[in-house]
């Protein structure tokens, strides 16, 4: 399953990392103090990337703990671009004091400089491949400019296989929590979703709002979630909500 990057990692993540990180090096040959992170972020919702990355592990447990991909400059400025390009420590968009900081607690795991592809797919999504050295950064700006197309290529072959293994596990997941929720809470979602008042959706389903509020409270259990808004983004990307003709 792909899922985002913590303290601890499942075995099928430590392979894809190992996958990518074997294309990098031996493939396209790349010194071995190349240092990679493939992630993926929603441009809608900014929720924890999904990272695959031989960065420190402790560095990603501090990005993603922090939330600091929220405020990362690389972030923002592959949101706005389609082309590669490279960055430093000197990179100062608007929100200046928090982007210092990021890089003095990146510092520490020497990443002041590198490289970085972005991707904007059709699901709005940005992916990102980003790429430093630990080593000779003449070097490695030669094997950058050299192996742009192939890293460009690599970043799309990632992520197509990225799409197509979420794909299933929403679709696994989706049978199963079909099981587990009546007709009725999804139905009351569905409403809620499109901005409908819980009183609203009690007048539509001829039921109580109460009613509507217990099955919007078992919802929540159900997906595991915190509260309705969570619920409605979390049944939309599994496609539960969708209106029957």
């Amino acid at each position: 399953m792909l899922i985002n990057v913590k303290s601890v990692r499942d075995n099928k993540h430590v392979l894809i990392t190992d996958e990518i990180n074997d294309l990098i090096h031996r493939e396209i040959n790349f010194p071995e103090h190349t240092r990679f992170a493939y992630s993926v972020i929603n441009k809608r919702h900014l929720d924890p990337p999904v990272i695959y990355s031989n960065y420190p592990a402790e560095w990603i447990n501090k990005y993603i703990n922090m939330t600091l991909y929220q405020h990362d400059p690389v972030i923002i400025i592959a949101l706005q671009r389609i082309m590669p390009f490279t960055w430093n420590d000197k990179i100062l968009p608007p929100d200046k004091i928090r982007r210092i900081d990021i890089f003095k607690v990146a510092k520490k795991y020497n990443i002041s400089n590198g490289h970085t592809f972005p991707l904007h797919d059709h699901e709005n999504n940005l992916a990102t491949l980003s790429l430093y050295t630990e080593g000779d950064i003449d070097l490695f700006q030669h094997y950058i400019t050299n192996n742009k197309k192939n890293l460009q290529q690599l970043l799309l072959s990632i992520h197509e296989r990225y799409i197509i293994e979420r794909r299933q596990d929403h679709s696994i997941l989706r049978g199963k929590l079909e099981k587990k929720l009546t007709s009725r809470e999804i139905e009351a979602l569905r409403w809620a979703s499109i901005g409908k008042t819980y009183n609203e959706i009690a007048i539509i389903m001829g039921i109580t709002e109460s009613t509507v509020k217990f099955h919007i409270g078992n919802l929540i259990v159900k997906l595991g979630v915190v509260n309705a808004k969570h619920a409605i983004k979390k049944a939309s990307d599994l496609h539960l909500l969708q209106f029957s003709e």
